[in-house]
């Protein structure tokens, strides 16, 4: 996240949506067996994304486009180069203009770059604050980016057209693997049947 932070838009295959109610970071409500494997190295990061994106309500798999296009999924990426003098951090690209507000919830710089699930947590919170704030729709989800400045409208569509591009691929592709699974489900459930009968038949 540069400036601000963001959002969720309505997507033609599929439609996002969030529900956040008051301000409470949702992170503190994590299971406890997620909190442990959070702050395992090995933690499944679709593990994260799925479970960030049940608890605010948003497609994982839009929460996943934003990781995609502003790290490239790298857990530990830094950006230090904002010309605002500002920083981003972990997968989520996290700003460090939400550092004291974050200290409110115990999450640090430190946990941020170390916690892949507290990352993507904090970065549906901002995504979530900003869908409340500006509305549903790609243009909140190109101020994830950029912000609300007026100034800069063109590199937030840009950026939102990007986030879109992706996103569209993710829901390609999960589609593509559910069809590719289905068969596979179908002739398991028919081997079942068929040896449920022939045990009946048996007796």
């Amino acid at each position: 996240l540069r400036r601000s932070a963001g959002v969720f838009f309505k997507a033609p295959l599929q439609s996002p949506f969030i529900s956040l109610k008051g301000q409470t970071m949702k992170i503190s409500l994590l299971p406890a067996a997620l909190l442990t494997l959070s702050l395992s190295a090995g933690a499944a990061p679709q593990m994260c994304f799925d479970q960030a994106g049940k608890d605010y309500q948003i497609d994982p798999l839009l929460l996943m486009s934003i990781s995609i296009k502003e790290s490239h999924l790298v857990a530990d990426a830094i950006n230090g180069s904002n010309r605002n003098g500002t920083e981003d951090v972990c997968g989520m690209q996290v700003n460090s203009s939400h550092y004291g507000k974050l200290k409110n919830f115990n999450i640090t710089r430190e946990r941020l770059l170390n916690d892949p699930c507290i990352c993507v947590y904090t970065g549906a919170w901002v995504l979530a604050h900003n869908f409340r704030s500006y509305g549903k729709n790609w243009d909140s989800v190109g101020m994830y980016n950029t912000g609300p400045s007026k100034k800069l409208i063109v590199q937030r569509k840009a950026y939102a057209q990007d986030i879109k591009n992706i996103y569209r691929v993710l829901l390609a592709r999960k589609k593509l693997l559910s069809e590719r699974l289905a068969p596979a489900a179908g002739k398991e459930h028919d081997i079942k049947i068929a040896e449920t009968a022939s045990s009946h038949s048996g007796q």
